[in-house]
């Protein structure tokens, strides 16, 4: 069940866009509720529920491909085809898979390119849900993120020029070669 959803105008988009923020904060409620510490840590029970629910998705947007013996891609119909998706190649151990690399380089190859993108989804999909479930906990608290107001531009350029001199006798410390000294005294003497 794909949720793609066609953008027909600016219009559409905000409005697409306001239906998303909502059920990401609906998400973030419901994680929240049900695992307080979510942003701490995350026990393995609700992590496993959590990739469960992200393969399920990864599996719609990357569905089954068929294969011959010899690995290469061919139609679910034919004679002696079978299928590769997330389940499969997920199904191997870390080592089993690191093993297949001697001895069976081109599986390996197939499942890498799996196993490369699950992981990549996964992590990007965790990341939106910690998102979610801060932003939830900080409405909760009562955060907010207010603004700086903006410095005077004279200000701004004495805090960075102290900035180039502090990151200079740093790097210096370090024993940074490439840090000159006249090129540092220059710029502060042309600011002053």
């Amino acid at each position: 069940m794909s949720i793609k959803t066609e953008i027909t105008s600016l219009k559409d988009a905000s409005y697409q866009g306001c239906i998303s923020a909502e059920r990401g904060q609906t998400i973030g409620q419901y994680i929240y509720n049900v695992c307080p510490m979510f942003l701490e840590s995350v026990p393995e029970e609700v992590k496993a529920q959590i990739e469960e629910g992200q393969m399920l998705r990864f599996h719609e947007n990357h569905p089954a491909q068929y294969y011959t013996m010899d690995y290469v891609p061919c139609s679910a119909d034919t004679k002696g085809a079978f299928k590769v998706d997330i389940n499969v190649v997920m199904s191997h151990s870390q080592q089993e898979f690191g093993r297949m690399k001697s001895e069976d380089p081109v599986k390996h190859g197939v499942h890498a390119k799996w196993r490369k993108d699950w992981s990549t989804y996964k992590s990007n999909r965790m990341t939106d849900l910690r998102k979610y479930v801060k932003a939830y906990k900080d409405l909760l608290e009562g955060k907010t993120t207010t603004r700086a107001s903006t410095k005077d531009f004279e200000v701004w350029l004495k805090e960075t020029v102290d900035t180039i001199k502090t990151r200079a006798k740093t790097a210096k410390g370090r024993g940074d070669t490439t840090v000159n000294d006249s090129v540092v005294n220059a710029i502060v003497k042309a600011i002053k």
